[in-house]
């Protein structure tokens, strides 16, 4: 059996070969705890620690100080969220902003800190998927302490103004996190002087490890104070308890060391695949493409096959092509997607939306190989579902 075409790229990169090599020697050879830098072992794996940061810092361009390793983005975004509120609260900034398309892990942490005395708005968006920078400067008041507003939504890969929206916030005495794991390792992210107080990233969606990530606080004018929500050792200056993660935080210096050489040839070769993808389906299929198509991930299909039901698609192709129907961190049980709801509303659009994600490993030859697996599994379904609702109208499978 062959491998399968892989097209799920924003549920999680494969790691890159000679990432997984960093990791592996680190793992072999550096042992030693980082923080037992009494001896020469584990001074020499705080070393590897300390370059991989400044790897991050010379990628995002930010003083290595501003980086606080992680277990991953999730963990980045409560540390980011959960951490800055009580000293917020105490300056009577318990007014926080965020949007209703935002990750899990971030929607979570305000749905928590409202039961803490905050107070939330949740933006919503247009059908592009993106949030309006009026409502955001309505929004805005007084007592508003933290805005939190995703850089590229991982269902659709839509782009929000971040820039524009930080400066909002900034203007407005409030600090600006991103989630900005998405985006990781196709959208360039120049750190210095920006209206960006908190950023957080995650390895496995930028060709590094999983179980590791990196969160960005700023330490220059407003200077981000955190408290820790892990609690133990005084690890990370005391903003996240526990051993660090010496080879996976290897690999993900090398990640990102690896992006700076390959972002732009990554960029333009990736988007040219997916936009001749789109153009294929598009001349075979009833395609909608969800989310705003000159402001998107340059690898990142949100679409809608009218009458096609993407779990039924997924089935029909599961030997053959990986990806996804929905977000990769939803629950087993089918429910549509908050995202796509947000745009949509509860529609067809929204119930039958699926994504396909392209990245390195993607090739030229899989392109036309992909839009002929979706479109005969898409045939075989618009027949199947005719046949059941007893419809004799023969020609309606040739529209497809």
């Amino acid at each position: 059996m062959s491998t399968p075409i892989y097209l799920d790229h924003n549920a999680s990169t494969p790691i890159d070969p000679d990432v997984l090599e960093t990791v592996i020697r680190v793992s072999r050879d550096s042992y030693a705890n980082p923080s037992s830098v009494e001896h020469s072992e584990g001074s020499a794996a705080a070393r590897i620690v300390e370059t991989a940061r400044a790897q991050i810092a010379a990628h995002i361009k930010c003083k290595e100080t501003e980086l606080v390793f992680t277990s991953g983005s999730t963990e980045a975004n409560n540390l980011a969220i959960l951490g800055a509120f009580p000293r917020l609260q105490e300056a009577g900034r318990s007014h926080l902003i965020t949007s209703k398309i935002e990750h899990p892990s971030v929607l979570a942490c305000f749905d928590h800190l409202e039961g803490q005395g905050a107070r939330v708005t949740r933006l919503g968006v247009d059908e592009g998927g993106q949030i309006s920078l009026d409502e955001l400067a309505e929004a805005l008041t007084d007592d508003t302490g933290l805005v939190s507003i995703m850089t590229a939504n991982n269902e659709t890969g839509v782009l929000q103004p971040i820039l524009q929206a930080g400066k909002l916030a900034e203007d407005a005495g409030a600090l600006f996190h991103t989630d900005f794991s998405q985006a990781s390792a196709l959208v360039p992210l120049d750190l210095k002087d920006s209206p960006i107080h908190l950023a957080s990233f995650s390895g496995h969606k930028a060709y590094g490890p999983k179980g590791v990530g990196v969160l960005y606080r700023s330490i220059r004018k407003p200077r981000v104070s955190l408290a820790p929500v892990v609690f133990g050792g005084g690890q990370e200056k005391g903003l996240r308890a526990g051993t660090l993660n010496t080879p996976g935080i290897a690999g993900l210096g090398h990640a990102f060391e690896l992006i700076s050489k390959n972002i732009e040839h990554d960029r333009e070769r990736i988007s040219t695949l997916r936009n001749q993808l789109e153009t294929e389906l598009k001349d075979t299929l009833k395609v909608q493409i969800n989310g705003n198509a000159e402001s998107r991930l340059p690898n990142t299909m949100s679409i809608t096959i009218d009458g096609v039901v993407p779990q039924a698609l997924m089935q029909k192709l599961r030997d053959n092509l990986c990806f996804s129907a929905s977000s990769a961190c939803a629950t087993e049980h089918v429910e549509t997607s908050h995202v796509l709801i947000a745009m949509f509303g509860d529609t067809p659009r929204a119930r039958n939306a699926f994504r396909l994600g392209l990245g390195r490993r993607t090739l030229q030859r899989d392109i036309s190989q992909v839009a002929d697996l979706v479109r005969r599994a898409a045939v075989e379904l618009l027949l199947l579902r005719t046949a059941k609702s007893n419809v004799s109208n023969p020609d309606r499978a040739k529209m497809y």
